[in-house]
């Protein structure tokens, strides 16, 4: 497993991409962050620098991939920062350990059959540039390009049996559920299903669709910086 990590000594935060992206998508956001705070990024399996499984693994060995880092770092109190895939496996990974003391979910979905309805078609990538998008494509497809077809197909449909609700619904740390208000419609937030919990925030970041560490990253290190301090 590749990971970044800035051994600083502030509260940790720990970055977790979407979908065919890496360690490198949070750069903007980790450089607007408090220069004393720890971050660290990791490539899941297959992604990154990371080794390409042959073996069929699930969305769970994401989450005890992680679990793993953070033991083996000896973290004791960390916040986790999720994008789409990566705040799937936020949740499975503070559901498990009692170290998370906060989640930011970046368009991380309670579950997938809901997100795919929620918006209005045409705001998956938002106001960035035609290279961006270009770049985010070839990345997405030149990682799932490295599995075996059948490996991917497995790990897609425990992504896609994911479901998140309830773990939501019962949670007693801070979570910011942080979405791009393109395409948000008068259903939406029913469609993400996210359960009433006071100790849920909605955040909502206008004009920024589905990739928000590369369309908005100064709003997303705030939102960062807001989960350490939720009381403020």
């Amino acid at each position: 497993m590749a990971y970044l990590d800035s051994d600083n000594s502030g509260q940790p935060f720990l970055f977790l991409h979407g979908t065919g992206c890496d360690s490198s998508d949070w750069t903007a956001v980790i450089e607007g962050l408090p220069r004393n705070g720890r971050c660290i990024a990791l490539d899941f399996r297959g992604h990154g620098q990371s080794t390409v499984p042959t073996q069929s693994f699930t969305l769970t060995n994401l989450a005890e991939d992680v679990l793993y880092l953070v033991n083996y770092l000896s973290l004791q109190s960390l916040v986790i920062v999720g994008h789409s895939l990566g705040g799937m496996v936020a949740m499975e990974v503070a559901r498990r350990s009692p170290c998370v003391a906060g989640l930011v979910l970046l368009e991380g979905w309670t579950s997938l059959s809901s997100a795919g309805s929620a918006f209005d078609p045409g705001r998956f990538y938002g106001s960035l540039l035609q290279t961006a998008i270009v770049q985010i494509q070839r990345k997405s497809e030149e990682t799932q390009n490295r599995f075996k077809s059948e490996v991917w197909n497995n790990f897609w449909e425990s992504v896609k049996n994911f479901d998140g609700y309830t773990y939501l619904e019962q949670a007693r740390i801070p979570i910011y559920e942080t979405f791009g208000g393109m395409g948000r419609n008068d259903s939406t937030e029913q469609q993400l299903r996210v359960p009433p919990n006071p100790m849920i925030q909605w955040v909502w970041i206008p004009n920024a669709g589905h990739y928000l560490p590369h369309e908005c990253p100064t709003e997303v290190a705030e939102i960062c910086v807001r989960c350490l301090t939720p009381n403020e």
